[in-house]
C-alpha cells in the first residue's frame, strides 16, 4: 500500500502549495527547488500529446528544463485552480518572454497529481494541455526579433533534447480535434455546463473551462485513439 492511499485525507493547503511552489520556482529559475518537487516515480505531459518526461529516463527532467525553461522568463497568469483529492487542476495562461524579448501567450489547463512519498508530498504526475500550433503562429511574424526567437528556440531544442525528441515535441502540433471539440461542447450542454470561455484540444485529450449552477468548473476528457468516443470524462468543480 502505498503512502498516498494511507492518507485518505490529504491537506490541501499542501496539495496547493506544492502545486502553487512549481510556477515559482520556473519564475526564478531555481532548477533544483522544481526538480525536487518531483516524486522518484513522475511523468511530465507538456504538452499532452507530445513525448512524456519520464522519471525512467536518466535527467530527462533536467533536460525538460534546460530546454523549455532555462533560457526563457516564465510567468503563470492563473485564472482558477481546482482541488480534488491530491489533485489540482488550474485554468492559466502561460506568458513566455524569449529572447530577444519577443513575448508568447499560451491558454492552458495544468493538472498535478500528488501523492506522499516517504512522509513528504510529491508531485507524481503534470500534464500541461496546450495548443501548440496556435503558439508557434505567435511566432511567425515577418519581424527580425520574432524571427530570431523562433530559430533559436528550435535550434536550442534540437540540440538539448536530439533530433527524435524534438521532431516527435514539434509533431504534438498537428490539429486532429475538431470533431472531439464538438463532441465535448455537445456533451457539456447536455450536462449542463454554461458559459465555456476556454477548450483546448491537446493529444488524445479535450479540456474546458464553464460553470456548474454558477460555479465555476474545469472538464478534461480523453479519447480513445482516432475516436470520438470517451474513454474517460472528470468535471472538477471544487475551486481553491
Amino acid at each position: 500500500m502505498t503512502e498516498s492511499a494511507v492518507h485518505v485525507t490529504p491537506d490541501r493547503a499542501e496539495v496547493l502549495a506544492l502545486v502553487r511552489s512549481s510556477p515559482a520556482y520556473v519564475a526564478v529559475h531555481d532548477k533544483v527547488g522544481w526538480v525536487g518537487i518531483f516524486g522518484q516515480e513522475h511523468v511530465v505531459e507538456d504538452p499532452v500529446g507530445a513525448r512524456p518526461v519520464r522519471s525512467q529516463d536518466s535527467c530527462a527532467l533536467e533536460r525538460f528544463w534546460d530546454t523549455f525553461i532555462a533560457p526563457n522568463d516564465i510567468v503563470f497568469e492563473v485564472a482558477q485552480d481546482w482541488v480534488d483529492g491530491f489533485d489540482v487542476v488550474r485554468d492559466a495562461t502561460i506568458v513566455t518572454t524569449l529572447a530577444p524579448g519577443v513575448v508568447v501567450r499560451t491558454p492552458a489547463h495544468l493538472i498535478y497529481q500528488t501523492g506522499y512519498e516517504d512522509g513528504e508530498l510529491k508531485v507524481r504526475r503534470m500534464a500541461a494541455y496546450w495548443e501548440p500550433r496556435p503558439v508557434y503562429l505567435q511566432l511567425m511574424r515577418p519581424r527580425r526579433a520574432y524571427v530570431v526567437a523562433a530559430v533559436s528556440q528550435f535550434a536550442h531544442m534540437f540540440r538539448t533534447l536530439g533530433v527524435v525528441a524534438a521532431l516527435q515535441f514539434v509533431g504534438a502540433a498537428r490539429y486532429v480535434g475538431r470533431h472531439r471539440r464538438r463532441t465535448l461542447l455537445t456533451k457539456l450542454a447536455v450536462s449542463g455546463i454554461r458559459d465555456v470561455s476556454k477548450v483546448i484540444v491537446s493529444g488524445n485529450s479535450v479540456t474546458a473551462s464553464g460553470t456548474l449552477d454558477g460555479a465555476p468548473v474545469a472538464v478534461i476528457a480523453d479519447f480513445a485513439p482516432r475516436s470520438r468516443a470517451f474513454r474517460s470524462l472528470k468535471t472538477y468543480g471544487d475551486p481553491a
